[in-house]
């Protein structure tokens, strides 16, 4: 019983260190991770309440449709508690021991695809978030580093010029 008292105890250190280690590396970050320091990359609908508006000149955005979205004011939306703070907990503890816990299958992920394929193993991918804010999302990679990047318009396909 003494000693699985001091393996819990040992286990409960180690997973304490180890979440405020993240919180700390998560929050260093989240100034990069949100465009805060480009902000010509930040989306300029940020904040605001957004319509779609349908216009057949448009191209075809990603749902099919003919359009772009309008900015009719400024979003009124504050938090309550339960929001900021009781969800934001659950997430947050939730997310750490999903981490913990599949830790040893990213490890198996990340040396197939770099056994695979030179390059790195994870890409950022800009998307958006709460309040239409944009931010940068770690991505194992899935596809081969000389895929050529193309371009789908209309139903035609580009190279990419960029």
């Amino acid at each position: 019983m003494k000693e699985l008292k001091k393996a819990l105890a040992i286990t409960g250190a180690i997973l304490g260190t180890a979440y405020v280690v993240m919180n700390f590396a998560a929050k260093s970050q989240k100034t990069k991770a949100t465009y805060q320091d480009k902000p010509e990359e930040k989306n300029p609908m940020e904040g605001k309440k957004v319509v779609f508006i349908e216009d057949e000149n448009d191209l075809v955005n990603a749902d099919g449709l003919n359009g772009h979205l309008e900015s009719v004011g400024d979003s009124s939306h504050l938090p309550t508690v339960y929001e900021s703070c009781v969800k934001r907990g659950i997430d947050k503890l939730l997310s750490f021991f999903g981490m913990v816990t599949l830790a040893p299958v990213y490890a198996v992920t990340a040396l197939a695809i770099k056994s695979d394929d030179p390059g790195p193993v994870l890409f950022k991918q800009k998307r958006v978030g709460q309040n239409k804010q944009y931010f940068e999302l770690l991505k194992f990679r899935s596809m081969s580093v000389n895929t050529p990047n193309l371009l789908f318009i209309k139903g035609e396909k580009m190279a990419k010029t960029a």
